[in-house]
């Protein structure tokens, strides 16, 4: 599992609450293809980038948090991944966004792996390593169960985006099984409409 920093954040107003607004990566800011191995075969979501960078904008903090349990089937590397990111990192700086607040990944998507969603350890490193970014209180918007169940034990507000896995997950929600987060759950159609409801 790895953080990445990136850029600085002149001219960009800061935000009265440290509060941060955690993303999934596949399925929310780009399109699942499964495993995305190499900087091709990542395809932004339609305004996905132009809404993070709106984020920012806003002064909010913004942390991907994402499994990449390709690494651990040995379908791609760690080197792979962060390929892949610099390549994301190069596109959002494009769309005017000149720095996301942290970057973790875990290596695998096992139900023991603490690093793991909906496991919290990455969200918890990311407070320890960074002080002034707290989870609680916050969002957190992803397209599957485990990105829901994470974001409730963190204290944050669940947010599901219908792109992705996100249609599906949605009907998912309707089971008894998952009415606790049903409930808790806010949806909107993608990642824009989401930041658009925070304006």
């Amino acid at each position: 599992m790895i953080d990445i920093y990136w850029g600085d954040s002149k001219g960009f107003q800061k935000n009265s609450s440290n509060c941060v607004i955690g993303l999934d990566r596949d399925g929310v800011i780009n399109l699942d293809r499964g495993y995305i191995t190499n900087p091709q075969d990542f395809e932004p979501i339609p305004q996905s980038l132009q809404a993070i960078t709106k984020l920012k904008q806003m002064g909010y903090p913004v942390v991907v948090v994402s499994n990449q349990s390709g690494i651990s089937k040995g379908i791609m590397t760690s080197e792979d991944v962060d390929t892949v990111h610099e390549y994301m990192f190069k596109l959002l700086g494009e769309a005017g966004c000149p720095y996301i607040d942290a970057l973790y990944y875990s290596t695998s998507s096992h139900k023991q792996d603490y690093y793991a969603k909906p496991n919290t350890g990455m969200f918890e490193r990311c407070e320890k390593e960074n002080p002034h970014l707290r989870f609680k209180g916050g969002y957190f918007v992803g397209d599957k169960i485990s990105d829901l169940k994470a974001a409730i034990k963190i204290d944050a507000r669940p947010i599901l985006v219908r792109t992705g896995h996100g249609a599906d997950t949605e009907q998912l929600l309707k089971r008894h099984t998952y009415k606790k987060i049903r409930q808790k759950t806010r949806v909107y159609d993608n990642l824009w409409e989401f930041v658009e409801s925070l304006s």
